[in-house]
């Protein structure tokens, strides 16, 4: 079986890109919306993730499995791209993308979450080792189909709330 190295899926969100935008960039909250990643701490604190920024992203599978990757940002474009570089034991893992394009005159946002696999056969068999999955590509896929389903919920419940019963952001 060859080795698949891209998966990217999307969906329409009832939300402004820059709200779409300003959620994503929220790393340290990602928990809430991936069956994966449970966090990440960012190492740039003086602001919004912009390009060169660092964090380290915290994953888990089941009760046992859990590791780190370390993130670069190569894109940080607001309303319209945030993408970075994933790396762990300073090998790379992946380049993660998510992709905004504005709908209905701006009130809504189809994003494209784009993951494309940067590891080699050494990576790839380590990784195995440590997530316990074998085909990350199809994990993937449905984690990302979870991911963007759970955050289009998130910001279109947000929207219907009024702005005084809406939770701060953190």
């Amino acid at each position: 079986m060859a080795h698949a190295v891209h998966v990217e899926e999307s969906i329409d969100i009832a939300a402004p890109p820059e709200l779409v935008y300003e959620t994503i960039i929220d790393v340290a909250r990602w928990g809430r919306f991936s069956p994966e990643c449970t966090g990440a701490t960012v190492v740039q604190d003086d602001g919004p993730l912009r390009i060169g920024g660092k964090f380290s992203g915290h994953n888990r599978r089941g009760r046992v499995r859990r590791w780190t990757t370390h993130c670069t940002v190569t894109h940080a474009e607001p309303g319209r791209r945030f993408a970075f570089d994933s790396t762990a034991i300073g090998l790379p893992i992946a380049s993660w993308s998510y992709h905004l394009e504005p709908l209905d005159a701006g009130n809504g946002t189809r994003i494209t979450e784009i993951w494309h696999d940067n590891r080699g056969r050494l990576m790839r068999t380590i990784a195995v080792l440590v997530s316990g999955i074998r085909d990350r590509a199809t994990h993937n896929r449905y984690s990302m189909q979870v991911t963007l389903q759970r955050l289009k919920s998130h910001l279109e419940q947000q929207r219907t709330l009024p702005l005084n019963a809406r939770p701060a952001q953190e």
